[in-house]
């Protein structure tokens, strides 16, 4: 039961943010696009750093970590 609340949770939240995104292609004055936004924060250095670790950490924990 708690694994499909979480299943669920997780599918909701990237439908929103599939629907943000369409969202923001059409009306990209009131909402940044995804691509505007990441050429914008992917200009420091330290963020790349950051956003690489964050993937690091996200991938080993939900892809090669065992669970118990």
């Amino acid at each position: 039961m708690t694994r499909d609340v979480t299943i669920a949770g997780y599918l909701a939240i990237v439908a929103l943010m599939l629907a943000l995104e369409i969202y923001a292609q059409r009306k990209p004055d009131r909402v940044a696009p995804l691509d505007d936004m990441l050429a914008q924060v992917m200009t420091s250095r330290i963020i790349r750093v950051g956003i690489i670790a964050a993937w690091w950490w996200f991938g080993w924990h939900f892809l090669f970590a065992s669970t118990v």
